[in-house]
């Protein structure tokens, strides 16, 4: 049957909560089908490799198992998860029409891995902007107050919240008890998930403009940090100058990826979810915005492996690590000395403790370690 002929029937004023007649089915044409596969197959293997090569140099690359990497190797975790469960689902609610797929019943079940998934990302990507803002404005006392168990108690947190609320909606009842035919109907049917929508909206916009602010703060320390560098150096250091400041220059420039990264995977989520809510939608509007936002979120867990990954030069001989062994032996390279002397060492911590109790020496001190902290970034 096509789907116009579902259309029709479930928009039939008396047949508002009987199923249409028919079998399963594709919800496009073949050629469409084969355009949504090729469109979603190429994301799904980045997706899935390059949190896998991320999860395995944290295993492998024992300089990567400190506290500061706890919150990215989750996020891959959830990245991971997301293009595991959360796409083959999306894609099978988009491209198929059957009973189980369309019943208001037992369509939310397909939705509640993004639920889940997604929005522990956009927690963690939150939750990582936070530590990076604490690590530099506060360099000495970020060793003392972010400690491994409390690193872990927090994460453990964050996924117990995502698990929850993505659990919400299972217990909203359907409105009379209908058990309504949602394919490409409107599905925002019941006013109560109409609520959790637009709160999942609201906060979207909150969030980014929150990183914003925390990526804003370190900016400024950044530049700080460039300007007294440069008023400090003289010409038996110029060279040492020079390297700080395009250190300081990189992670500039990686702040402002990730909050373009998470304002343009993101924001449309935000607005499809006011467009399926108050807008006056047509079958292919309605599938265009869905398609495109849900793309661009997924997007976003291919791209979290790039911005906090190979960005990190201990992450990059992570993953020479991990092709060296699944590539048996072969060498791949190595970072040079002026990447290498980017990365989060262990002389930063200990600096960092050792100086905490002398008071003449702290605010030099401090500039060093968020310097180092910096230059991590």
């Amino acid at each position: 049957m096509s789907v116009e002929a579902y259309l029709n029937a479930s928009l039939d004023p008396g047949n508002s909560s009987m199923f249409p007649p028919g079998d399963y089915g594709l919800a496009f044409s073949l050629r469409i089908t084969i355009l949504y596969i090729l469109m979603y197959v190429p994301l799904w293997v980045c997706i899935v490799v390059g949190n896998l090569m991320v999860i395995l140099a944290f295993v492998y690359n024992k300089e990567l198992r400190r506290v500061q990497n706890y919150l990215l190797i989750s996020l891959a975790v959830t990245d991971l998860l997301t293009g595991i469960f959360s796409m083959p689902a999306s894609l099978l609610v988009r491209l198929t029409i059957s009973p189980l797929v369309c019943s208001a019943s037992t369509r939310i079940n397909f939705f509640m891995p993004s639920l889940t998934f997604c929005g522990s990302s956009i927690y963690h990507l939150l939750f990582i902007a936070i530590d990076r803002c604490s690590s530099l404005t506060y360099p000495l006392k970020y060793p003392r107050l972010v400690t491994s168990r409390r690193m872990v108690r927090v994460i453990s947190l964050l996924w117990i919240y995502n698990v929850w609320f993505a659990l919400i909606p299972l217990y909203i009842p359907n409105p009379a008890g209908e058990d309504r035919w949602l394919c490409y109907a409107n599905e925002n049917y019941n006013n109560e998930l109409d609520v959790i929508y637009i709160l999942i909206a609201s906060f979207l916009p909150i969030y980014f403009l929150f990183m914003m602010i925390l990526y804003a703060i370190m900016l400024y320390i950044a530049f700080k940090h460039i300007r007294t560098q440069r008023e400090m150096s003289n010409q038996a250091s110029s060279l040492q100058t020079r390297n700080g400041t395009r250190a300081r220059t990189r992670g500039i420039v990686t702040m402002a990826i990730v909050v373009g990264a998470f304002g343009i995977c993101w924001l449309p989520t935000s607005f499809k979810f006011f467009y399926e809510t108050y807008a006056p939608t047509t079958k292919e509007s309605l599938i265009t915005v869905q398609t495109i936002t849900e793309y661009l979120s997924f997007t976003n867990s291919m791209v979290n492996p790039l911005i906090y990954g190979y960005f990190n030069c201990q992450f990059r001989i992570g993953f020479k690590m991990v092709l060296e062994r699944w590539s048996c032996g072969r060498k791949w390279g190595r970072c040079n000395r002026d990447d290498e002397e980017n990365a989060y060492s262990t002389e930063v911590t200990n600096l960092a403790l050792s100086v905490s109790a002398e008071s003449t020496n702290e605010r030099s001190s401090e500039r060093r370690v968020s310097s180092a902290n910096l230059r991590s970034l």
